[in-house]
């Protein structure tokens, strides 16, 4: 080996003996020093989110406890309870009769330790005015509410509506050795909110009749018309009964679904179930596809109930009467409900003794 390899070789070495010294380094020192830093980080991060809840924490408690001064309590029966009366005064107070009304108590959304959701389901039919006062009264209610799955039904009146609405609240559930002033505010309702000016901006509801198209005014006719022969107006046809039960609510609680029916003639409402007989089939299913009304394409309808009367398939729509149901087609079918077979055609009688066929 001559002097340039020699100091080739050496300096490969000390390039090696570096790296391996570096490495080295970076396993005892750098590396676990990086983790260390980039823990202390994240600490830091935590410790700040930490800060910035303490220092909103006193805003929680006063909010909370605003919230919970408009609850109706902490024992869930009791509440309920209160639900039901306080429903029935604003159903008082707005003037809807309370012989027409239906509630079915709920239960909702629940978080253990925390708060638990408790409501009524609430149907009642009257004049849209009386409606549209419910409506306006439940704005003014000042316990801690929400209104959901509100649905609005026509009948025969067209001045009469048929509601359906859940009325839910909270029922807190403070942690032990805590206590919630709960209950702090009024539960009467005033009905002289209803001659307020407020009011008034609603009054539009109740004169216009909202399930039928807009007709546009006449154009005035002369001062002077001339007199035309007018030919007789011909006998308008007799009006086609409806029936007598009605489909009026399809809601859905713990995971079940009540078919509610109501008897126009007597106003009760009995409720079915997939697979109870009704209008001369069986319950199959209940639909809640968006499909095009059958005898009005071009408005939708949101739920109904499928009936198997013999090897076909009938559907009533949510708000519709029994008698009104209409056969589906094998492409209308709800997914995964079995197509209906067909009959087998006639066989043919055997020729007679002798004949040729």
């Amino acid at each position: 080996m001559n002097k340039r390899e020699k100091i080739l070789a050496g300096a490969a070495g000390l390039v090696a003996a570096g790296f391996v010294t570096y490495m080295a380094i970076n396993r005892v020192f750098l590396m676990p020093a990086a983790q260390q830093f980039n823990q202390a980080r994240e600490l830091v991060i935590q410790i700040e989110k930490a800060r910035d809840e303490k220092a909103r924490e006193a805003s929680y408690k006063t909010r909370l406890t605003e919230l919970a001064a408009r609850t109706y309590g902490t024992d869930e029966l009791k509440v309920s309870e209160k639900i039901r009366t306080q429903i029935a005064a604003v159903l008082a107070a707005s003037g809807l009769d309370a012989q027409r009304l239906t509630l079915k108590p709920i239960t909702g959304a629940r978080v253990p330790g925390i708060y638990k959701e408790v409501g009524w389901m609430v149907q009642v039919g009257g004049p849209i005015e009386k409606i549209t006062n419910f409506l306006y009264l439940m704005t003014k209610e000042p316990h801690l509410h929400r209104l959901d799955n509100l649905v609005i039904t026509p009948v025969q009146s067209r001045s009469e509506a048929d509601l359906q609405v859940k009325y839910a609240t909270l029922v807190l559930q403070p942690p032990k050795g805590q206590t919630l002033a709960t209950g702090k505010v009024a539960a009467e309702i005033d009905p002289a909110v209803l001659e307020g000016p407020d009011r008034k901006q609603y009054q539009i509801i109740a004169v216009r009749d909202l399930f039928r198209p807009y007709i546009a005014a006449r154009k005035p006719e002369p001062t002077h018309p001339t007199p035309q022969p007018t030919a007789p107006s011909p006998p308008r046809p007799p009006e086609v009964p409806r029936g007598r039960y009605r489909l009026v609510g399809l809601p859905t609680w713990a995971g079940k679904t009540d078919i509610l029916i109501r008897d126009l003639s007597s106003g009760n409402v009995a409720g079915y179930q997939a697979g109870d007989d009704l209008a001369g089939g069986t319950i199959v299913t209940v639909d809640y596809r968006l499909m095009p009304m059958p005898t009005r394409p071009e408005v939708l309808s949101s739920s109904r109930i499928v009936l198997r009367i013999g090897s076909e398939y009938y559907a009533v729509e949510l708000g519709r009467y029994l008698s009104e149901k209409h056969p589906l087609k094998t492409e209308q079918l709800p997914p995964g409900l079995p197509k209906p077979q067909q009959e087998p055609p006639p066989a043919e009688a055997p020729p007679p003794d002798g004949a040729t066929p």
